[in-house]
């Protein structure tokens, strides 16, 4: 008898382990955020920001899809589990960061007693939800505008740049919704000011490290990155975006790298640019879910905002490196990335771990 209970305990203890760090308050209730990714740069800004509107409030429970390491068929076991954890833990409200969990999860949450509320969506929703059924979700459309940032970044030189690499890991496709493939539709070059921009694509991260390498030497007065995330080594290892590609740029680079989000710009990563702010993307999220949730409004009430605004963000740190003085009235309206927060530090805060210094309510729960 004693050795059966003990077999049936053992058999709870491992059922239930995988939600042991999960630790609620049990006086607020419960939203599942559920994101694209894993432990990315972009999830932590925009996962800060939905906890600056919501965590005071609601318990926010994470699960990551891990989509850029993940197969299909394993998505789509995600995504149902997501719905489990939902119902387990009566969520009263479900944000999808990112068009992967909306393209999975969307679909089983659309027409449900959840309102959702999305982020980071690059492509139209209607690609994903059908919206006959979808009327309890909304969100936030993400529509960086490039060639206005490269116009702002070109303001901070002196001396207007003659040649930049435009440097990308995959090619632009037909359903690219941004202006970089209007930049880019007739030639892999175009002419802003007149600056020559070239749009390269490395595939590979063996490639990735020769283009960088010899930019210089070939003339490139800066680097912009443009996509990062799906990069590949020759094994097939899959290059962290962050603490390993733009660790390595920055420390191997002979020139100045800039970006278009925050998730590029630290003192370890690239110098900055004129920014979509991540945190603040998640802000818009979080007010409108409490909009819908405080206030009563239903989500179809609410109109998909157009999220393209960018400021000036830069890494001090890395201005210094560089010698780049911002002219005087950049200066006054510029955030330094060192001032803003840390979450740049990926030896500091470990997700993976449940580190409780950022929020108390997440779990990763894979």
């Amino acid at each position: 008898m004693i050795k059966t209970i003990f077999f049936l305990f053992i058999l709870f203890f491992i059922g239930n382990a995988k939600d042991s760090s999960l630790v609620l308050n049990p006086n607020k209730a419960n939203i599942l955020v559920l994101h694209s990714w894993h432990d990315i740069l972009w999830d932590r800004l925009w996962g800060k920001g939905i906890n600056n509107v919501l965590g005071e409030k609601y318990n926010l429970i994470r699960y990551d899809f891990d989509a850029m390491r993940q197969s299909e068929k394993e998505l789509k076991r995600r995504a149902v589990y997501a719905w489990e954890l939902a119902e387990k833990y009566h969520a009263v409200g479900i944000v999808f960061g990112d068009d992967q969990a909306l393209k999975y999860a969307g679909p089983l949450f659309q027409g449900t007693k959840y309102p959702g509320v999305y982020l980071g969506v690059n492509f139209s929703p209607r690609k994903y939800l059908d919206y006959t059924k979808a009327d309890n979700i909304t969100g936030v459309l993400e529509r960086p505008l490039y060639k206005t940032a490269i116009k702002k970044l070109f303001k901070i030189f002196s001396q207007r740049p003659k040649k930049v690499l435009f440097i990308s890991d995959s090619p632009l496709g037909k359903e690219d919704i941004t202006d970089v493939a209007k930049l880019f539709s007739k030639s892999k070059s175009t002419t802003i000011f007149k600056t020559k921009i070239d749009f390269k694509v490395a595939n590979t991260w063996e490639k990735w490290q020769e283009t960088i390498l010899s930019a210089n030497e070939n003339g490139y007065d800066f680097i912009m990155v443009a996509s990062r995330y799906v990069l590949r080594d020759k094994n097939g290892t899959y290059i962290e975006p962050e603490k390993h590609l733009l660790k390595w740029m920055t420390q191997n680079s002979e020139i100045p790298v800039f970006g278009f989000y925050e998730d590029g710009v630290s003192p370890e990563f690239h110098v900055g640019g004129w920014i979509l702010n991540g945190i603040r993307h998640g802000e818009e999220a979080g007010k409108m879910m409490l909009s819908i949730l405080q206030d009563g409004v239903h989500p179809s009430e609410i109109n998909p905002l157009f999220y393209n605004y960018g400021e000036y963000i830069f890494s001090r740190t890395l201005l210094k490196k560089y010698k780049l003085e911002l002219p005087k009235d950049i200066k006054e309206s510029v955030e330094y990335i060192e001032d803003r927060h840390d979450l740049y530090d990926f030896e500091k805060y470990s997700f993976d771990r449940g580190d409780k210094e950022w929020t108390p309510s997440i779990i990763y729960d894979n």
